[in-house]
């Protein structure tokens, strides 16, 4: 169960858009040169996270994105679920489609724990939770 790269880049894009507390709109090419990412795939996530309304646009001299929700009502879950199959979070670590408590695989118990901690995280924990938790800078060293 790893996120996709477009859900990590999501990610790493609505929290580099966190940093910017002055609500000015950002250019998504100057945001993929400072992280470091190919322009045409931050535009194209961009541009689902606006359609989910995570986001919002203008065109123009001071046009660009922002956030369009504030961190603290606006889940982890609502970033990458956009990029991801419905219910990725419930689905095998190794990718067997008829795992589960009857025909587990190999690893079902043992990730079972971890995974609940892993959902938890993501349906529970709002961008201003992580905020506070100093995790927006480590993300932003991340490199592609």
């Amino acid at each position: 169960m790893l996120l996709s790269k477009s859900s990590e880049n999501a990610i790493r894009l609505v929290f580099h858009l966190m940093k910017n507390e002055n609500k000015h709109f950002c250019r998504i090419k100057v945001i993929a040169r400072e992280l470091g990412l190919p322009y045409f795939q931050l535009a194209k996530i961009a541009q689902s996270l606006i359609q989910n309304g995570i986001l919002i646009s203008r065109t123009g001299p001071r046009g660009g994105v922002a956030l369009n929700s504030d961190p603290e009502k606006l889940h982890l879950i609502d970033i990458v679920s956009p990029f991801e199959p419905e219910n990725f979070l419930d689905q095998c670590i190794l990718g067997l489609g008829v795992c589960g408590s009857h025909n587990p695989c190999p690893i079902h118990y043992y990730w079972k724990e971890t995974k609940k901690k892993i959902t938890e995280m993501f349906n529970e924990k709002t961008l201003q939770d992580l905020k506070h938790q100093d995790l927006l800078g480590e993300i932003n060293k991340i490199t592609p």
